[in-house]
């Protein structure tokens, strides 16, 4: 049987180390953290052979008093907090006291530091977490460390580390998440005296200005919204603008840069309409609530926060989010009102929106009408939702027909709006208006045509409800109890009917017939989610798959007459952007671009 010892403080030093010091990246991460605390104004860092070598860190923060520099570096020694109960109010981003010591174990570090009421500055030399050598030091007010052969007493964590090419690009990362993290500080980063980063400590905007590029920042939206005491700043890419990856998404609470299943999945609701899948947007927010809300004591790298309400702060994102993308969309489409207001058409020279017109006497049907269009729909792919919409959207349709004619309202022609060129590859259509050359993709322009039809009816509360023959019972714990309990009445308004069954059970009795063909365990998926505006969200999944099914395809060619009807609906509808799963609708070209593009002009 083996006996039971206390490990030597060499030994457990080093284990603690390994949980905090992965590689360079998180040693520059603890270190310009500590900067930060000590009230830096300005942080310099410094490395060779992407931080392997060497690591330094310069900052003009507070400095440390002689009699503290070796207590730095002893394990849990802080200035941060006293008390347990701090835990619950924590305002730094270091507090537990490992950082330092950490460091130390598995490298050689001196420190060099001098607060403002010393006369001069200290310094220690330790290597493996021992002091070797103390004494003063001349240096202006503040601390320096430099941290050199980095695990140079642990060899096996070398093995693991990336080449210097890739240790680089996680240093580089790090700090540009602590440069936006921190705007008001003039943070720069150098390899091998060659300045890579330098933000100026003047705002966010400058901050990302100076690291991002000029298109990049040019389709950023500044965010500005308050909810429930959260508070989201920041910036947020277009709903046209995307990466091919999740790394340009930073979020930042409280001043520190972390990750949290509720603000990535309230980022991913809101662009889920625009982009296409495995696109994702730009974004860099500041979220700011109270310390008495969040738990940033989930990990030793601090990487990970929780929120006592994470419902809250998903709720907070999503609308700081959405406000802004919505409001970009509608600025932009004001640039086209010159396209658009001549394209009030009545609706009665509208193309028909189904296979066939309103069938009516005979005398009533204008003489110039002499075919039936149909680009919403196909009579062989049509979906059992559409009836009740059709239907409604083809007595609007008689309607207006027989006031226009009571009005006798003359009809602008369709060659003062625009002039359609053609259509190419059976698929995209050219137009000309004015000094303008656009190109339009056929499909997303019915697609979006027809999904902004069925979202109207949908949010006018003309959903079509369908009983479910057999009720289908879904078992759930006490947790998920409560939040099916909390959504009865959201789901209600849906159409979606939940009833309770006993103590550990819901009945579903009815749905929307929009959901009709979904696969039910998505449903319950989505209703068991403990996220907000998640139900909504699926309403309008099946809304843009049901327009996407019922539009006119590619490689389908068109006549002149039939591109004419298209395009008054959708001049008429004020030009949409992007059809419902994000992808762009048209292009718009100046003369002046095809005068550049064949060098007419220069």
């Amino acid at each position: 049987m083996m006996k039971i010892i206390k490990l030597d403080s060499s030994v457990y030093n080093k284990i603690s180390a390994g949980e905090v010091v992965e590689r360079p990246a998180s040693v520059i991460k603890e270190l310009v953290e500590n900067a930060i605390d000590a009230g830096a104004t300005k942080i310099d860092v410094s490395i060779v052979n992407a931080g392997l070598d060497e690591i330094k860190v310069i900052d003009n923060g507070c400095g440390i008093e002689k009699d503290d520099l070796k207590t730095a570096f002893l394990p849990h020694a802080t200035s941060k907090i006293r008390l347990a109960e701090d835990l619950t109010d924590i305002k730094t981003l270091g507090f537990r006291g490992e950082a330092l010591p950490s460091i130390a174990s598995v490298s050689m570090v001196e420190i060099k530091s001098k607060t403002t009421d010393a006369e001069i500055g200290n310094y220690l030399k330790l290597r493996g977490g021992e002091v070797e050598e103390e004494g003063i030091a001349p240096i202006n007010n503040g601390t320096e460390i430099t941290v050199s052969n980095l695990f140079f007493n642990t060899p096996a964590r070398l093995k693991f580390l990336k080449t210097p090419s890739g240790e680089l690009s996680d240093v580089k990362n790090t700090v540009i998440k602590l440069i936006f993290a921190n705007p008001t500080i003039a943070i720069s980063l150098s390899d091998q005296n060659q300045k890579i980063y330098s933000s100026d400590g003047k705002g966010l905007g400058n901050a990302i200005k100076s690291i991002f590029s000029e298109d990049m920042w040019q389709n950023l939206l500044p965010l500005n919204y308050e909810k429930n005491g959260i508070v989201v700043t920041g910036y947020a890419s277009r709903s046209t603008y995307f990466k091919m990856n999740r790394t340009y998404q930073i979020a930042i609470v409280n001043g520190r840069v972390c990750d949290n299943q509720n603000i990535t999945s309230a980022i991913s609701t809101v662009y889920q309409q625009y982009l296409m899948k495995r696109n994702y947007p730009v974004t860099v927010l500041s979220i700011e609530l109270s310390p008495a809300k969040i738990d940033v004591n989930v990990h030793p790298t601090k990487a990970e926060v929780r929120f006592s309400d994470g419902n809250q702060v998903f709720s907070a994102v999503y609308h700081a989010i959405k406000n802004a993308v919505e409001a970009d969309i509608e600025e932009r489409r004001v640039q086209f009102e010159t396209l658009t207001d001549e394209a009030e058409q009545p609706i009665a020279q509208q193309m028909p929106f189904f296979d066939s017109a309103p069938e009516e006497p005979a005398e009533s049907v204008a003489p110039t009408q002499t075919f039936a269009f149909s680009p919403f729909g196909q009579k062989q792919e049509q979906l059992r939702e559409e009836t009740e919409i059709e239907r409604g959207v083809i007595e609007n349709f008689i309607k207006n027909r027989e006031k226009a004619k009571e009005t006798q309202q003359e009809l602008t022609e369709t060659k003062q709006m625009y002039r359609v060129v053609g259509q190419v590859f059976g698929t995209y259509l050219l137009l000309e208006k004015g000094d303008n050359f656009i190109i339009v993709d056929q499909h997303a322009a019915v697609e979006r045509l027809r999904y902004d039809k069925l979202l109207s009816e949908y949010e006018n509360g003309d959903i079509v409800i369908q009983p479910l023959l057999y009720p289908l019972t879904i078992e759930v714990n006490p947790a998920e109890y409560q939040i099916v309990e909390s959504k009865l009445s959201a789901l209600r308004e849906l159409g979606i009917e939940l009833v309770p069954f006993g103590t550990d059970a819901f009945k579903l009795t009815s749905i929307p017939s929009i959901l009709s063909s979904i696969d039910v365990n998505l449903l319950i998926k989505h209703v068991l989610s403990d996220r907000p505006e998640k139900e909504d969200g699926i309403i309008r999944e099946r809304l843009a798959y049901a327009a996407c099914r019922s539009s006119i395809k590619g490689n389908t060619y068109l006549t002149d007459d039939q591109i004419d009807e298209l395009m008054k609906v959708y001049f008429k509808e004020g030009l949409p952007l992007q059809c419902p799963h994000g992808r762009p609708v048209y292009y718009v070209y100046t003369k002046r671009d095809l005068e550049t593009l064949f060098k007419r002009i220069v």
